[in-house]
């Protein structure tokens, strides 16, 4: 078992993929203040055009802003795209 793990990190970090997908830890990358990608996430809480709330194995993202929608969500990947002001990670998703 620990061997498939490391020859999977192994794989990921060739194909450039953070370490963290392989643990279920969330992923968050912005693309400057337009789009927000969250990876390894546990599915939408609250979505509404200043804040969408999004379920992870860390507690609450917030993604804060103006005019933001989920562009694209599948099991795996949220996209949200708007004038993002803020993201922040923490609590609980109540």
């Amino acid at each position: 078992m620990k061997h498939a793990r490391t020859r999977a990190q192994a794989l990921l970090a060739a194909a450039d993929f953070p370490g963290e997908i392989l643990t279920g830890v969330p992923v968050v990358e912005l693309k400057g203040t337009a789009e927000a990608v969250v990876l390894c996430h546990r599915g939408v809480v609250a979505y509404g055009p200043e804040e969408v709330r999004i379920a992870s194995a860390l507690g609450l993202i917030r993604i804060r802003g103006e005019g933001l929608t989920i562009f694209r969500m599948n099991r795996e990947r949220i996209v949200v795209h708007g004038k993002i002001a803020s993201v922040e990670l923490g609590g609980s998703s109540c």
